[in-house]
């Protein structure tokens, strides 16, 4: 129990300052309703931040130091005149309000599971709050649109999350099991794999082991553009009965013969598996995720081939390199995408490991199943919220992440 105590701490003091635009917040309107239980226009200003604090560090957590989200770059529009801060808001509202809801909801179920509170657990969110409002002043808390009331209200609801998800998962979703990590897996997953021919650069290895991507030969560039042609016929268009050159005694080949045989880049012989959710902005960008989401299972697609880069590159080689800026891409060659049937407990095998880092699948089925058991009582129950209009001006624009933030960097030192 002090360990979940401890952890539980340590989220709570993920203190949020925020932008003090919220001058209309005093009053303390009611956003959310859900009987008794209520979501306070302070609450979702909290909520909000905390939201966007985690999001960030989450986002800095895969990027070099050069590259870290700060509040100035979150400040900075593209050529379209958006924001980092309007572009994650846009993405992640969804989300955002979702968590809003499953808060609400499981404040009910607190009730009707008979659950309590310990003293101790009061006494955590008591002196939690305090130590914050002690930290920063009840004024400034308000100044930023919520106070020392808000911060005991919404640790209180967050405790009581905690308690409903272990009453339904168990303690470190123990309840979770084989057969429903199994079944998640087949309703939110699809496996692919690529056969890539690089047909304007191919990668490079060097006598030190260096890795680069070099430019193409004529010669080798008319070849592997008429081997494109032809397994463009053969996988995609299956005719056989084409004029074949370089394919003439490969046309009863597998896939996985043809792969192993003229794959210029060999990754993860047993396809790759992505989550199978169109609203991940990041997959949906992917023209191979899209083109295996959109195939049946057995269909090719072919698809342009590019390689990203974060930090910029410099390629070619021979005195004829060019130069890709950070976040842009190039075009190298065409992939044809074949989506494969999804077999059993993938998840198991050493191989997957960069598909299915350890816990993430389980924690994924343990959310899908609390949610949908959340979902299932307000269906059974007819249950409805009451939203009032919300307030417009309360985005992630006006709402401030800072990570150098002493309660955050510190929570596991308290």
């Amino acid at each position: 129990m002090k360990k979940t105590a401890s952890r539980l701490l340590c989220l709570l003091l993920l203190i949020l300052v925020f932008v003090p635009v919220f001058s209309g917040c005093n009053k303390n309107k009611v956003l959310y309703e859900l009987g008794e239980h209520t979501i306070t226009e302070k609450e979702y200003v909290y909520l909000m931040g905390m939201f966007k604090k985690q999001l960030i560090v989450s986002i800095n957590s895969s990027l070099p130091s050069n590259e870290k989200l700060t509040e100035e770059s979150l400040t900075v529009e593209n050529q379209n005149g958006v924001s980092y801060n309007s572009f994650l808001y846009q993405t992640y509202r969804e989300s955002f309000e979702q968590s809003i809801l499953t808060l609400l909801y499981s404040q009910l179920l607190f009730d009707e599971y008979g659950l309590e509170l310990t003293e101790d657990e009061r006494l955590t969110i008591n002196s939690t709050a305090a130590a914050i409002v002690a930290y920063y002043g009840e004024s400034t808390l308000k100044d930023y649109g919520f106070d020392g009331d808000t911060l005991r209200s919404v640790y209180e609801k967050q405790f009581k999350e905690n308690k409903v998800r272990q009453h339904i998962l168990g303690v470190d979703n123990s309840n979770i099991t084989d057969e429903q990590i199994e079944s998640y897996y087949q309703n939110n997953y699809l496996r692919y794999k690529m056969i890539i021919i690089n047909t304007e650069y191919k990668l490079h290895k060097d006598s030190n082991g260096e890795t680069s991507m070099v430019r193409l030969s004529e010669d080798e560039k008319k070849s592997q553009e008429l081997l494109v042609k032809e397994l463009r016929e053969l996988l995609v268009n299956n005719n056989k009965s084409y004029n074949y050159v370089l394919l003439k005694d490969d046309l009863n080949l597998s896939y996985d013969e043809l792969w192993e045989k003229y794959s210029d880049e060999k990754f993860y012989p047993s396809g790759e598996y992505r989550p199978s959710d169109p609203t991940d902005k990041e997959l949906e960008s992917s023209n191979v995720w899209s083109a295996a989401y959109q195939s049946k299972v057995g269909e090719v697609k072919a698809v342009t081939a590019k390689r990203y880069f974060k930090e910029g590159a410099s390629i070619g080689g021979e005195g004829e390199s060019i130069t890709v800026k950070p976040g842009d891409y190039f075009e190298y060659g065409t992939i044809f995408v074949k989506r494969l049937a999804l077999d059993k407990e993938p998840y198991n095998r050493t191989e997957n490991n960069d598909f299915f880092p350890a816990g993430v699948l389980e924690g994924a089925t343990a959310n899908y199943v609390y949610f949908t058991t959340l979902m299932e009582h307000e269906k059974e129950n007819s249950l409805s919220i009451d939203v009032s209009e919300k307030v417009v001006d309360i985005t992630f624009e006006n709402v401030l992440a800072n990570e150098l933030d002493y309660y955050y960097l510190h929570a596991e030192e308290q």
